[in-house]
């Protein structure tokens, strides 16, 4: 690879790295789309890990959440992280893979704070249309929270996303001129290029 685009690359990797490790990064969040039968859905998810080597980051979701029945039917995604402060944009793209009750995902919920796990004990499906306002949180837990013995009821719902991305395009916003670039990522090769901003 190119020396300067070694550098971008490096830098990407850095920012990614600095997300996992700082709950107050910009990029700790970040934008994933997925689509269903007709058009694109758009949501804010939390970057819970990030594989340079196996090229992959990952975030947690609800099995009940609409996400995955559309993710089973199209594994495409694109997912796209943004920094007001150094005006660079990321966006990823590629296919998801699903974890489910299976060794990784125990040894991740193990992981999960006490607060988060109530998130996956509620009554309620994500997105399912409601009566009335309901947290879906446990009513018991609202105002604190359960034990590993309780939570463990939300395990059943618990997924990892895991992102293998294919294509990676970076944008660096400048008044004097903005750089773009992107890299494709093969088996034994990445290929690097300038495109247009």
């Amino acid at each position: 690879m190119e020396k300067e685009f070694q550098s971008i690359y490096d830098e990407i990797v850095d920012l990614m790295k600095s997300a996992l490790n700082d709950s107050s990064h910009t990029y700790r969040t970040f934008s994933f789309a997925s689509i269903d039968d007709k058009s694109p859905k758009v949501r804010t998810v939390v970057l819970r890990s990030f594989s340079i080597k196996d090229n992959y980051f990952e975030f947690h979701s609800d099995i009940r959440s609409p996400k995955l029945s559309e993710l089973k039917k199209n594994k495409n995604f694109s997912a796209l992280f943004y920094s007001s402060e150094t005006k660079v944009q990321i966006r990823f793209s590629g296919k998801v893979k699903t974890l489910y009750n299976c060794s990784e995902t125990e040894k991740r919920w193990e992981q999960v704070t006490p607060s988060s796990k109530r998130c996956y004990m509620g009554p309620y499906s994500p997105s399912e249309s409601l009566n009335e306002y309901h947290p879906n949180i446990p009513e018991n837990f609202q105002f604190n929270n359960p034990s590993d013995e309780e939570s463990s009821a939300g395990y059943k719902n618990f997924v990892i996303i895991r992102c293998f991305f294919d294509r990676l395009d970076y944008l660096k916003l400048k008044y004097s001129g903005h750089s773009r670039c992107c890299f494709k990522f093969y088996e034994n090769d990445i290929i690097a290029e300038w495109i247009a901003p």
